[in-house]
């Protein structure tokens, strides 16, 4: 479900993967990776955020976080689990106006604070 909506609202990607992680009350988070051909980075910022900001929207559990991750290219029939080369989001982050310091290794790390007052309260996989 999340997969679909992010591959609709970002149509210039190649695929979506998504992952879930619920061990508890503070492990709810999402990983959303976005498979796209190089692009400025003020296209990869208007398309990151809007994957980050649907993926907010539809999710079905209460998240602490959201990571996204860009990757070149296709998206593989099955996706790995984890992927060494992604495209850093540090020019995204710079052009969101969310703080460096949430990009590791990256990947741009949207805690639940930095979720809501950019994109409202969690739709919680409602339509």
């Amino acid at each position: 479900m999340v997969e679909r909506a992010v591959e609709s609202a970002v149509p210039e990607a190649n695929g979506v993967f998504v992952t879930m992680a619920f061990s508890g009350p503070s492990d709810r988070t999402m990983r959303v990776r976005l498979y796209i051909d190089p692009i400025d980075d003020a296209a990869l910022a208007d398309a990151v955020d809007r994957a980050a900001d649907e993926a907010w929207a539809v999710s079905p559990i209460d998240l602490v976080s959201i990571t996204l991750e860009a990757v070149a290219g296709q998206r593989p029939e099955v996706p790995p689990g984890e992927v060494e080369q992604v495209i850093s989001l540090r020019p995204v982050a710079e052009a969101l106006g969310i703080q460096a310091r949430l990009v590791a290794s990256g990947r741009l790390i949207l805690p639940e604070a930095t979720l809501t007052t950019r994109y409202g309260p969690a739709g919680h996989g409602e339509e």
